[in-house]
């Protein structure tokens, strides 16, 4: 089983963009499946599988984020 996740945008290059997800790990995604203009910094992303596939409202993203890191389990 696959599933998406909400990474935020941290700088955006020629079809891709460097995300921090909210397990603390930044990734180069593609854009090539996203629609409209690219995405800017600070911006929240859905990604599955290495691709942008959609845009999530900030509000939002930030407010699961935090629930998703306060539920990780402490290292």
């Amino acid at each position: 089983m696959c599933l998406s996740r909400l990474h935020q945008v941290v700088a955006v290059g020629d079809g891709f963009a460097l995300v921090l997800g909210t397990d603390g790990l930044r990734r180069a995604v593609s854009l090539l499946a996203l629609e409209g203009a690219p995405p800017a910094v600070g911006d929240w992303l859905v990604v599955h599988s290495g691709y942008a596939i959609g845009r999530a409202d900030r509000a939002e993203a930030e407010a699961i984020a935090a629930e998703l890191r306060a539920a990780r389990p402490a290292e």
